[in-house]
């Protein structure tokens, strides 16, 4: 019998401790804000056309061609929105890891990477950290189009010459 009231009696407090742990609550809170913006059909998949070039031009690890402007599109924004960091991912040039590498291919170019570079004409490193990556100031409730630009950069010498191609996805944080 003293088994039996021993049993019963872990039961009985495995059950109160049981039974305590369920008087618990979480509560999940949050804000849903109007600080954010749509990306506009006209830049969400396109091309950018960096034109023909001359092999004979990328005289050193370096040279450029020139900048070829794009924009990105974003409307409609809310009427929260204040600022927004645009980010660029893809693969790496190995030669230079800030700019985009080149596909490769039987009559692909190589010896170079894909600059891109903000409204201003400085460099966005290609997978750079959100932290590094500056705000862009966008007005609230309007369309909002933000300006980069892309070129060729040598990353050796001499280039070899051929089809230039690369692929990048952008990403939005806003504020």
């Amino acid at each position: 019998m003293s088994k039996f009231g021993a049993l019963l009696g872990a039961f009985l407090a495995l059950s109160a401790a049981r039974a305590s742990a369920a008087d618990s609550t979480i509560t999940i809170s949050g804000y849903v804000k109007d600080n954010g913006c749509a990306v506009a059909g006209e830049s969400k998949d396109f091309t950018v056309d960096l034109m023909d070039n001359a092999a004979k031009q990328f005289s050193a690890v370096g040279t450029t061609t020139p900048p070829v402007p794009f924009r990105i599109v974003l409307s409609p924004c809310g009427n929260a929105v204040t600022a927004v960091k645009v980010g660029f991912i893809g693969v790496s040039d190995n030669g230079n890891t800030r700019l985009l590498k080149l596909d490769s291919g039987t009559s692909a170019a190589a010896g170079m990477g894909i600059e891109i570079l903000n409204g201003q004409q400085t460099t966005l490193p290609i997978n750079a950290a959100s932290s590094s990556i500056p705000w862009t100031t966008l007005t609230p409730g309007q369309s909002n189009s933000l300006n980069f630009y892309a070129r060729l950069m040598a990353t050796q010498v001499p280039v070899t010459p051929g089809h230039v191609s690369a692929t990048a996805t952008f990403t939005l944080e806003f504020q």
